[in-house]
Order: structure tokens, then sequence, then C-alpha cells
């Protein structure tokens, strides 16, 4: 399977490129989604454990990586990933003058394992087909 890319047309951000320049643009794009029902069904499909035995550890996963991260865990997932919060704040002069609300919102980050990042090594792409819809719409469409 490869991911579907479409041309965009945009500014040359490039160093030294002239303002009016402008240069074409892979984009890639979400072909479907899938919520946690199908992917239970999926999952099941490929074990002995029924759907509701997979949305109940899947569930159960979802508690609990949000509780121990609240508590300021970083959660791995051996080849899948770690997860973990990460953030930062403003900075103060002297040590006093520094409270919590200067934190800023923190973050959930993600880091691929080794089964993740062999997905993004393998990947392979394919060029959406442009067309151009009847006469009431000018802009191009994918398909």
């Amino acid at each position: 399977m490869s991911l579907k890319f479409s041309l965009v047309r945009r500014k040359d951000m490039t160093k030294g490129a002239p303002a009016d320049q402008k240069m074409f643009y892979g984009l890639t794009r979400v072909s479907n989604k899938m919520d946690l029902e199908k992917l239970c069904d999926e999952i099941a499909g490929r074990s002995t454990a029924s759907r509701g035995d997979v949305k109940l550890v899947l569930e159960g996963l979802i508690y609990e990586l949000s509780s121990k991260l609240s508590e300021g865990y970083a959660i791995s997932l051996g080849t899948f990933g770690t997860f973990r919060l990460t953030n930062g704040s403003k900075g103060v002069l002297t040590e006093e003058e520094f409270s919590s609300s200067l934190f800023n919102k923190a973050r959930i980050t993600f880091s691929p394992g080794t089964m993740l990042r062999d997905v993004v090594s393998d990947l392979k792409y394919e060029k959406m087909q442009v067309v151009t819809v009847t006469e009431a719409c000018i802009k191009e469409h994918l398909v």
C-alpha cells in the first residue's frame, strides 16, 4: 500500500529565492480514519480474543496511560514507542520569582520505537489524480 499525495504550488522558501518564485511541493493526505470500535474488530480478527476483550484491554491501556502520564511517568510500549509529558516555562531572574503559573501548557510527546520507524522508512508514494469538476466549479479536486 502506498501513501497518496498531491502537488501544491507555494512560495519558494529557499534562502535567496526571488519573492515571487513558486515551487511545487508534495502533500500527503489521510485516506481513511479508523475509530476504536473498528480497531478492536481488526485486532480481534487477527487473534483469539473477542472484540469485547480487545476493547477492554485498549480502554485499560488508555486509562493507565492517562493516569501514569499525569504522575510523571514515561510509558514505554516496547518496539511501538514511548509516551511522556513535556513542557517548559517562562523564565524569571530569581528563584523566588518563579511560580508554577509560569509553566507552558504540557504536551504529550510520543517517540516511535523501531516497529513504527520501520513503517516510516519503507513508505511508498502514489500521486493522486486531479480533475476539474463541472463548469460551476473551476477548482481542482482530488479523486
